[in-house]
Order: C-alpha cells, then structure tokens, then sequence
C-alpha cells in the first residue's frame, strides 16, 4: 500500500498570480493610499482632540474645542475636557468665521469665531462651547472680515466660565487674538 502526499503550495505559489497583474495591484495600491491617508488624518485628530503643538503655539480644531456635552445652565469648568481646560493662557492658533453683532465699521472690539456659520440654519445657533470670543486689547482692535471668510487667528486663548446675572453661561473660551488674517 502506497501512501500518496500532497504538498501544499507556500505563500509565495499562492501569491504569484496575484502579482502578475500589475494593474490589479496598483489599483488596490491606489485606494489603499487613497483610504489610508483619510484614516490616518482621522485617527490623528481623535487620538490628540484636534490639538497638534508647532513649536509654542498649539494649532487647535476649533470644532473639535467645542464637541463635548455642556450645560449653559449648571456648566462648570471641569465639564470642560482636561486636554482643553490645559490650553488656559497659551499661545494658540485656531481657524474659523468671524461673527460680528454690533459693529458694522472695518474694524471691530470684540467678536466671535465659529467653525461654521450655517449651522444654525439647521441645528441651530451655535452653542456656548461651541464659540471663541475675542476681544482686542484696549490699544488695538481686530480687522473685521465678512462671516462668510474663514480667518486665522493667533492669540492667547483663556479657559474661563462666565455667567450673567440670570446664572446662564455665556462663555467658556475667550482670547485676546494677537493676529487675525484671511486663510489664503
């Protein structure tokens, strides 16, 4: 009686066809860089909340600052993330749409900077957390833009909860902006 074996191909037998069509394998080559970058963007973002450190100024999401549940009513400042509360009186850098109220001339005291100034057409208007307030120096005042121009701006950012006579939180970010320019 005769025992018959078989050998199983290696890997490398198994693969060979696969890497002869090279056209195969640069199409799988390009969705992987393709799909790979976006994930890694994404995991980038979510593993430091939006905060990368370039030298002595941290560039900051500004819609990543406000994406944590917060109360306008009984909001305290340790309901503010830690990675956040720790950005109190440094340098940073943050992009977003400049919203004026009560100023209609070229330049402005004091405004708002939002990542996005539709979002209260449909989820309404933005919320506490969700805003930057900046306020210029008594010396200087801040170039006003239109709320449709994303700006860059650069200043030191204050992590501070402030209420009104009626107990309601009207701001947990504040800064006074060093520099305030048009994203080109």
């Amino acid at each position: 009686m005769e025992i018959e074996y078989t050998v199983k191909p290696t890997l490398g037998q198994r693969l060979k066809p696969v890497f002869k069509n090279w056209r195969l394998m640069a199409f799988v080559g390009f969705f992987f860089v393709i799909f790979g970058s976006m994930g890694y963007k994404i995991f980038c973002e979510v593993a430091n909340n939006g905060i990368h450190q370039r030298g002595n100024v941290a560039e900051v999401n500004l819609k990543a600052l406000g994406q944590f549940p917060f109360s306008d009513q009984v909001g305290k400042l340790t309901d503010v993330p830690k990675d956040y509360r720790a950005l109190n009186g440094k340098k940073v850098a943050l992009t977003g749409f400049m919203v004026t109220n009560n100023s209609a001339g070229p330049d402005t005291a004091e405004c708002q900077l939002v990542w996005n100034v539709q979002k209260c057409c449909f989820n309404g208007p933005t919320l506490v957390q969700e805003r930057v307030y900046l306020e210029a120096p008594r010396d200087r005042r801040i170039s006003r833009y239109d709320q449709y121009t994303l700006v860059n701006v650069t200043g030191t950012l204050q992590v501070k909860i402030e209420k009104n006579d009626q107990g309601t939180v009207t701001s947990v970010y504040k800064m006074v902006p060093d520099q305030v320019s048009p994203q080109s």
